[in-house]
């Protein structure tokens, strides 16, 4: 039981309404203006999000890094980009400076998304980082502009308390999660839009979510299953939602289906995985590939 209410088991029954819903608000407010520099033009977003009811419209989707196929990831670019064709909800995965400033990084190196060798986030300064650009590498569009990284601010001055946003600190270290959690505060009812993230085993960041009334969202591989038969066993129980890949076997799917909390499909790139994960039953899927999978997106991303 959640401090603000049974969460319910997911349906076998997928309905597009959150996503269509999303697309229908967001071609509404077309034309409000552009958006902030290096963010791009985006609709402006629904107000008031909330977890529950994001919850309660199956078939949600999460836009992993942003959309980390279709733009620079997780920059306030790809964020926007994915908002405007009707995502959901947003994730974000973060490392932190040296001088203590939270970004959106998945890895611990700027090395795969600025192509340097050894530079190491935690060990540099944000003016380090700052010089550097996200590359458009492995996106649909690898001839696309760089972006600037987004310093955690920045996306929740645009983002928060206006889409749910899905939290992972990554890599940083946990003595520095309180910073994170001090930030996501200043923000009005992050019960209502924050869902905290992490890898399933990592369940420090889920008793520190239950500690602030959030939700939170503990995934999964079949591969860690195959590794370690009791993972399930010893970490389910500190998640409120639980994730596993659009790819593993429908046994393992039964498997994490049956302890009774929604599960989250994860990392779609094709309308073919998003009906599978309608097949297997998911709550949602983390999409990182939104122009392909949702209605229209593809033409919309041009």
């Amino acid at each position: 039981m959640h401090p603000r209410g049974q969460i319910s088991p997911q349906s076998s029954s997928w309905s597009r309404r959150a996503v269509l819903a999303s697309l229908g608000a967001a071609a509404g407010a077309a034309g409000a203006g552009a958006a902030g520099a290096g963010a791009g033009a985006a609709a402006a977003p629904p107000a008031a999000p909330d977890v529950d009811d994001l919850l309660a419209s199956p078939g949600f989707v999460v836009a992993h890094r942003g959309g980390s196929r279709d733009w620079p990831e997780m920059s306030l670019h790809a964020y926007a980009s994915a908002a405007d064709l009707g995502a959901d909800a947003l994730e974000l995965s973060l490392s932190r400076t040296a001088d203590g400033v939270w970004f959106g990084l998945h890895d611990g190196t700027l090395d795969r998304t600025s192509g340097t060798t050894g530079f190491v986030a935690a060990k540099r300064t944000w003016a380090e980082v700052n010089a550097f650009r996200i590359s458009p590498a492995g996106t649909r569009d690898p001839q696309q502009p760089t972006r600037p990284y987004a310093r955690l601010e920045a996306v929740l001055e645009r983002w928060g308390g206006r889409r749910v946003l899905f939290v992972d600190p990554k890599a940083v270290e946990a003595r520095f999660h309180g910073e994170l959690v001090t930030a996501l505060r200043r923000v009005p009812s992050s019960q209502d839009w924050v869902v905290a993230k992490a890898p399933v085993a990592t369940t420090g960041w889920a008793a520190a979510a239950r500690r602030e009334g959030w939700r939170s969202w503990g995934f999964c591989w079949a591969r860690e299953f195959d590794a370690d038969p009791q993972l399930l066993a010893r970490t389910a129980a500190s998640w409120d939602l639980l994730g596993l890949d659009v790819g593993a076997p429908d046994a393992r799917w039964a498997e994490v289906r049956g302890l009774g909390r929604p599960v989250l499909a994860h990392v779609l790139t094709t309308s073919a995985q998003l009906d599978r994960a309608r097949a297997l039953g998911a709550a949602g899927a983390v999409v990182s590939d939104v122009a392909a999978v949702l209605p229209g997106g593809a033409q919309r991303s041009r």
